[in-house]
């Protein structure tokens, strides 16, 4: 049985836009009702997210948080990562590029080693479409974040790691309809992509 998650992301991670605090706050709080509020269980979900974060800056930053965190612990520890479309935008506000295919790839597989050597299980959660219509200058589109979504598939599947395959399905939904801009949900995107989360980890890990 888990004892921690730690979350690490961009702003949709992070949970910008919902009222109630992401899909990652619904999560914790599924959590929270599940195991900690009626008995002694310690189940703690962090949210790591970092607004506008790419992944090829994210593996220092996770080096450092696990470092810190799980000094001497014994606990059964899961890394969820969700970022990626702020790489896949070629004039990414961080960056003002793309980041390219090479250096994706290698930092997702250097998160991965850096997870799996403290003993962490890993996942991914699959990218978000977009909206290109409500977008302010950047320059995202579907065809680059189904692209990069599928780096990450690749990736994931040379590493026999498991990730939550989102875009496809969000798209049939009309996810983008429920965008607040180009790429953030609104409360009931957030609320759709909680409970997608949930079911895979329930799935996956027996929350």
């Amino acid at each position: 049985m888990l004892d921690k998650i730690f979350v690490f992301g961009d702003s949709i991670a992070y949970g910008k836009w919902d009222r109630e605090g992401g899909w990652v706050a619904r999560v914790r709080r599924y959590i929270d009702e599940k195991y900690n509020l009626a008995s002694e269980n310690n189940f703690q979900v962090y949210n790591l997210g970092v607004p506008g974060e790419l992944a090829i800056e994210l593996p220092e930053r996770v080096k450092s948080e696990l470092a810190i965190r799980l000094v001497d612990s014994e606990d059964e520890v899961l890394v969820i990562f969700a970022t990626g479309i702020n790489d896949s935008c070629p004039n990414n506000w961080r960056k003002g590029k793309q980041t390219p295919e090479r250096d994706f790839k290698k930092a997702l597989e250097r998160l991965i080693k850096l997870s799996t050597d403290f003993n962490c299980e890993v996942v991914f959660i699959g990218l978000t479409p977009v909206n290109p219509q409500k977008s302010k200058g950047l320059l995202l589109s579907n065809d680059e974040v189904r692209k990069y979504d599928g780096f990450i598939s690749e990736i994931c599947k040379k590493s026999k790691v498991e990730k939550l395959e989102l875009f496809d399905n969000l798209l049939a939904l009309g996810f983008k309809d429920l965008l607040v801009d180009a790429a953030h949900p609104n409360s009931e995107g957030h609320k759709i992509l909680g409970e997608k989360v949930i079911k895979f980890l329930s799935e996956k890990f027996g929350i």
